[in-house]
């Protein structure tokens, strides 16, 4: 059981996330990307597009006149590897599941020749990202 001292803790950057929320579960993805990039420079890349969270209705309008894109997945690592153009991770944790503006996008990023996965947890995400880069699992 977790206490409630416990329940959340602090990101890499700082901000607080609900443990075993998707938010923190792709927090442990890029602390891992970060700590490990000095072996493997390609996790240096490994970028969060900050699609989701509340806001109110004037930023939302925006950043759509920005180019903000509904249904884009959080983590891209614009790497080319095994005849894919870039590597594209939705977070989710159990019982989530994608959106249909989410699984129309990643329909459209792997049409265009990227791989694209949906990934429940840091640990499948890390084992998807080692496998992409043709590194030992670490």
């Amino acid at each position: 059981m977790i206490s409630a001292k416990q329940k959340y803790i602090k990101t890499y950057t700082g901000k607080k996330a609900l443990r075993g929320s998707e938010e923190y579960e792709q927090s442990q993805v890029v602390s891992w990307a970060r700590f490990y990039s000095r072996l493997h420079p390609e996790l240096k890349i490994l970028y969060h597009v900050p699609n989701g969270g509340a806001r109110d209705k004037r930023e939302g309008a925006n950043l759509k006149m920005s180019g903000v894109l509904a249904g884009v997945p959080d983590l891209v690592l614009p790497v080319s590897r095994k005849g894919f153009h870039h590597l594209y991770i939705e977070m989710k944790v159990e019982p989530n599941r994608p959106t249909k503006t989410q699984l129309d996008v990643m329909k459209e990023l792997r049409d265009e020749k990227n791989l694209v996965a949906v990934c429940y947890g840091a640990s499948e995400a890390k084992k998807l990202i080692s496998w992409y880069l043709g590194i030992k699992e670490i």
